[in-house]
């Protein structure tokens, strides 16, 4: 199995896929990426008419590609839950407590999760396990490919995806301030692949 670092060139983010470009494949591929140069966020409502949106700024990914059938691509992502940023005052403390992450006891967060082989690069579905403060609970995304172009300057060819999926706080143990935050928390994750 081949390993590849991907670094500050290759943005990152939770999803798989990736753009088979006519080269032959004799196994999968490993890419390895970080937060370096990328984005994993989430978006909540408040009070029904607001939103706000946080990131996190620790986390580390891999995915296994087939070139052959990129539709079937693994991911697995790890996300320190202390990591967390969000531009408003007292925000960051009450979301690492123990009402919300609480990285005491929960330093960590994953999605572990595969391509189905089902739909298009235009459109594809990624479906998992993500396991927040030790609660394990079914996941989808639904990912595309944003844009596939040829790099002159790296000589290599480049994809961009992005995908989104909605979670229920509630449903890992996060059920402080339901009257101001909604249960549903939307995720939303970029990542660009250089092939």
């Amino acid at each position: 199995m081949a390993r590849q670092t991907i670094g500050r060139r290759a943005v990152v983010a939770g999803l798989g896929g990736a753009v088979a470009f006519g080269r032959p494949a004799l196994a999968r591929t490993r890419y390895v990426f970080d937060h370096s140069g990328g984005r994993l966020e989430f978006v909540a409502r408040h009070l029904g008419v607001l939103s706000s949106t946080g990131r996190f700024e620790d986390f580390a990914a891999e995915l296994l590609i087939d070139p052959d059938r990129p539709l079937t691509t693994d991911v697995q992502v790890t996300v320190r839950t202390g990591a967390v940023a969000l531009a408003y005052p007292g925000a960051v403390d009450l979301l690492r407590s123990p009402a919300f992450f609480d990285v005491e006891r929960f330093p960590e967060a994953r999605f572990n999760g595969r391509a189905t082989g089902e739909g298009t690069l235009a459109r594809f579905p990624l479906i998992g396990d993500l396991t927040i403060r030790g609660i394990t609970r079914p996941h989808r995304m639904e990912a595309r490919l944003v844009d596939r172009k040829r790099d002159p300057a790296l000589g290599r060819d480049v994809a961009e995806f992005s995908g989104g999926g909605t979670m229920k706080r509630s449903e890992f143990g996060m059920t402080a301030e339901p009257a101001a935050i909604s249960d549903e928390i939307r995720l939303v994750v970029r990542v660009r692949i250089i092939i």
